[in-house]
């Protein structure tokens, strides 16, 4: 949201079209998980268009944005929704991908002429359009999370002459109809998102380095009742 508040703060103020409220059954540790990379999942597949029998291609699979991203693709009705993950993450992505591409086996930017999509999302920040446009079939759809020049006018015009496919990139914006959708995902079990620990608001330090170890399982979250 647009509050510039401390965000391991007890209270803060937040606009009211920026929240939602929390579905029944659902707690406020997923609550608090889980709208920041589903917003981001969300969001970014919808700047490739309607997905409805499109095939998808998703890139960090098992990763905060990821993950939430195989689950939305297939709730948005995509015919095939494949993920490319670490071998760690291979277990818990084939349980909502149809197919499975562990990364540490194969060199994406070369071995997948065979698989053409129609949006690939990239999720990871490593690889560029013009490293997976030959997956990517023309017209379709190439979105990332990193915001880039290339998907602004001119240069924008300039990539899409050259490669034939749409660039996108987002800012991910805080929105009542759109928490109230991932809620409803949340509620209903279309979208999961595993909880790897909780930590105390005193434990941030522990917090932040399990937030950065590889063995993380998903989010960290942080319990700010009680205040400092």
């Amino acid at each position: 949201g647009s509050t510039r508040q401390g965000s391991l703060s007890e209270y803060i103020t937040v606009p009211a079209d920026e929240c939602s409220k929390v579905p029944d059954g659902i707690s406020l540790t997923t609550a608090a998980a889980a709208p920041t990379e589903a917003l981001t999942a969300l969001q970014g597949l919808r700047k490739a268009g309607a997905l409805e029998g499109k095939r998808v291609l998703v890139v960090a699979a098992g990763g905060g944005v990821g993950f939430p991203s195989i689950q939305i693709a297939k709730a948005l009705k995509a015919s095939e929704v494949t993920g490319i993950c670490s071998t760690k993450d291979v277990g818990r992505v084939k349980g909502h991908a149809d197919d499975v591409i562990d990364r540490t086996e194969i060199d994406i930017t070369k071995q997948l002429a065979d698989r053409k999509y129609d949006v690939i999302y990239e999720t990871s920040g490593k690889y560029s359009i013009f490293q997976l446009k030959y997956a990517l079939k023309r017209g379709g759809a190439f979105v990332s999370t990193i915001p880039s020049p290339l998907n602004m006018p001119p240069l924008s015009y300039l990539v899409k002459a050259l490669t034939g496919r749409t660039y996108a990139t987002l800012m991910v914006q805080c929105n009542r109809p759109d928490l109230e959708t991932v809620g409803g995902w949340l509620a209903t079990g279309v979208l999961e998102v595993p909880i790897d620990c909780t930590r105390g608001v005193k434990e941030i330090a522990a917090a932040r380095e399990r937030n950065s170890s590889p063995k993380k399982r998903g989010r960290v979250v942080i319990k700010v009742k009680g205040g400092w």
